[in-house]
């Protein structure tokens, strides 16, 4: 009958609550667990979130091997070589100026000669000019010149190791700030079987050589050359002594690279895979990096270092690799104080620690403080890097230096190099510089060390009889060295003062030695070079 309901049993009625029970039950855990999970998830996120900032705040990390270092000497000389103090600052000069003069060639070539030619003229006699009238006015540029590399490397000051393909080979390279390619020597089979038409081939078949440790490119899954056809290497790969020669469209883009002395590495651009460290102890891949495949060096210079790692200011060398690939705009490294610990190692990082970053990045550790000061990098200054200092103070006053000195468009201009040891000053800074430190000095017994211009016995000594230098930049900056960077031991009771002199027109450049014990840090993002002192642990 519609409408009639039968009377629900007992049973019936603890059933229907014990359903509804249930489902309360079922719905309220859901809500809790739901809420929870949702908690969890973004705690997880969260989590995530916190990992991935701690993955971007670690940056590339390097151990930097002075070529005095055993290590480096075994590589290069086949032995545990250790030099006593003296024979190394011999070493050291003469690489130094052999860098000075390669930098010279690349960096502000034009207006170097152009100045050089006006001050000849100047100081010339009448019969002099009479006598030079036959050559080309200042203004004339050379025809046919072949480019040089910033980079001399019978002069490299620094080694690095670095793991490249896929699966990785270890190579120890040379670590240069002056120049953009990273390259190592290496061998590559362009065809297999029968390879007697092959036009890759032939075309370079006859100038490989045989090398004691190379990298194995057709080892590489990773490997893929560059193709001569492309706008790549017409026009891209140019800065990097690219060859315009292109027989066939498929063949490789070939590489030319020339030095001071006559050396030269010949090879073919590739994309590969580098392997490197972090300051957390982990490795990245940075993949799709331009790389050398060199397969033809001439000259001694190169001696047994596999390769260089170009560390310069163009958008092919590691440091805008690095950049790419989330760990900051630049670089930073510390220089321990090589001359009277042999073993010393320093550190090289890619990329920017920030107050944020550094506290899980100990070995790349901000100062509480760091200097900064303006950062000049490319024309006039090529792949180096170039700084705006005008003057220099001893015992806060500031000697005479002409202002053409510090000027890069006649002549002068500065750069920080670590390929530098010793810091070269153009003549009349020089003079001026060692005018100031000589007088306290020579109280005590004279030596005639070459090549230095000033040594002395230094067993009465102590480092703060000298007086104080300090550079200062045009916006004011101030950077302060310890007085045991230019005033050096080179050799039990013997001090030499540190610098270096070159006839001007010259530019002047801070080495290595004089930047020791400061954390340096090159930032391309905010176009600046910070120092402070560090220990460099």
């Amino acid at each position: 009958m519609l409408g009639y309901r039968k009377p629900m049993s007992p049973i019936s009625n603890f059933c229907f609550f014990f359903f509804f029970f249930l489902l309360f039950f079922f719905l309220s855990f859901s809500s809790s667990f739901l809420f929870a999970l949702g908690d969890e998830d973004n705690n997880f996120n969260n989590n995530n979130n916190i990992n991935d900032d701690e993955d971007e705040q670690e940056i590339i990390k390097f151990d930097l091997l002075h070529r005095h270092h055993p290590q480096v000497a075994e590589k290069i000389h086949g032995d545990m070589k250790i030099q006593d103090v003296s024979e190394r600052m011999k070493d050291i000069h003469e690489h130094d100026h052999n860098r000075h003069r390669s930098i010279s060639k690349s960096m502000n070539q034009k207006q170097v000669e152009d100045a050089r030619l006006r001050a000849e003229a100047e100081a010339a006699t009448e019969e002099e000019v009479a006598k030079s009238a036959i050559l080309p006015p200042a203004t004339s540029t050379p025809i046919g010149m072949r480019m040089i590399s910033g980079a001399d490397f019978g002069s490299s000051e620094y080694f690095v190791e670095l793991k490249v393909g896929t699966p990785a080979q270890t190579f120890m390279l040379i670590a240069d700030t002056g120049s953009d390619l990273t390259w190592m020597k290496c061998r590559y089979r362009r065809c297999f079987g029968n390879c007697s038409s092959n036009v890759n081939h032939k075309s370079k078949n006859e100038k490989k050589q045989r090398f004691r440790h190379a990298f194995l490119a057709n080892h590489s899954s990773s490997f893929k050359t560059v193709s001569c056809s492309s706008t790549m290497c017409t026009n891209d790969l140019a800065d990097l002594f690219a060859v315009r020669e292109c027989h066939n469209p498929t063949s490789p883009c070939v590489y030319d690279y020339s030095y001071t002395g006559g050396a030269s590495a010949k090879g073919i651009f590739a994309w590969e895979t580098l392997t490197v460290g972090l300051t957390n102890g982990k490795e990245k891949q940075l993949h799709n990096s331009i790389i050398g495949c060199t397969e033809s060096v001439q000259g001694s210079v190169f001696g047994g270092a596999d390769g260089v790692m170009g560390l310069g200011t163009s958008s092919y060398s590691l440091t805008y690799k690095a950049a790419e690939n989330a760990n900051g705009g630049g670089f930073s490294y510390c220089l321990v104080d090589h001359l009277t610990d042999q073993r010393a190692i320093s550190y090289f990082v890619l990329g920017i620690p920030t107050p944020s970053t550094s506290a899980s990045t100990s070995s790349a550790k901000l100062p509480a403080k760091m200097t900064y000061t303006k950062l000049y990098v490319g024309d006039p200054y090529s792949s180096f890097y170039g700084v705006d200092l005008i003057g220099i103070s001893a015992n806060g006053i500031m000697l005479n230096i002409p202002s053409r000195v510090w000027d890069i468009n006649s002549g002068g201009g500065t750069i920080i190099d670590s390929g530098t040891s010793l810091t070269i000053l153009a003549a009349p800074a020089f003079d001026m510089v060692m005018e100031a430190l000589t007088p306290r000095l020579k109280k005590f017994q004279q030596l005639e060390i070459e090549p230095f211009d000033f040594c002395f016995n230094n067993s009465q000594y102590t480092h703060e009889m000298a007086p104080k230098l300090r550079f200062h930049f045009g916006d004011g900056t101030v950077f302060e060295p310890p007085t045991k960077s230019y005033i050096v031991s080179v050799g039990k009771f013997i001090s030499c003062i540190g610098f270096v002199s070159m006839p001007f027109p010259a530019n002047n450049i801070i080495g290595n030695i004089l930047q020791q014990n400061h954390l340096w840090q090159f930032d391309f993002q905010k176009r600046r070079v910070g120092f402070a002192p560090s220990e460099c642990i």
